[in-house]
């Protein structure tokens, strides 16, 4: 029963070299996307008198994403899930530490002014931004600024509120 064990790991590990020897160039470092298992959700609104802000919030949840691929850096993306009712497209800011190295950083996703039509997941759109966080263990998080802020995109936006930070980890090449 041993000889068989050992003899069938032998097998398995020559079977596994030679799948890696065969690959082509460059297939090896593949990129990989991993979203954050936990969405950055919060709510935004205007503070007026006037009916066109007299209206009940809706919790807006984004969902960022982190692509490595060339060992040492990340490229984060974010989505938001569907249209909630908010024409509010805000920005995304991601923290993030190598848990290897203790390396930190922060990045903002930048939101492209929301479009009124096509499928609803691209109505709010976010410029990608890379971050060198080297290689090894990254965990992240992602929110929205709790500030006040003036000077939204449809409309006005006077505050921003995170109900809960997104969270994600992933391994970088």
């Amino acid at each position: 029963m041993r000889n068989a064990a050992i003899r069938n790991s032998v097998i398995a590990a020559t079977v596994a070299s030679a799948a890696i020897l065969t690959l082509p160039p460059g297939a090896a470092a593949a990129a990989t996307t991993t979203d954050f298992q936990v969405p950055a959700r919060y709510v935004a609104g205007c503070l007026s008198d006037v009916f066109v802000c007299f209206y009940l919030p809706p919790v807006t949840a984004v969902t960022p994403a982190a692509t490595s691929g060339t060992p040492g850096t990340v490229t984060f993306t974010a989505r938001q899930q569907g249209r909630t009712g908010s024409p509010d497209c805000l920005d995304v800011f991601v923290n993030w530490r190598n848990l290897t190295t203790g390396a930190v950083g922060t990045t903002a996703l930048r939101a492209v002014t929301p479009r009124d039509s096509g499928p609803p997941d691209e109505w709010c759109r976010y410029t990608p931004s890379t971050a060198v966080t080297d290689s090894g263990a990254v965990a992240a998080t992602a929110d929205i600024a709790t500030a006040f802020h003036v000077g939204g995109y449809a409309r006005r936006v006077d505050y921003q509120i995170t109900a809960n930070p997104g969270f994600g980890h992933f391994p970088v090449p």
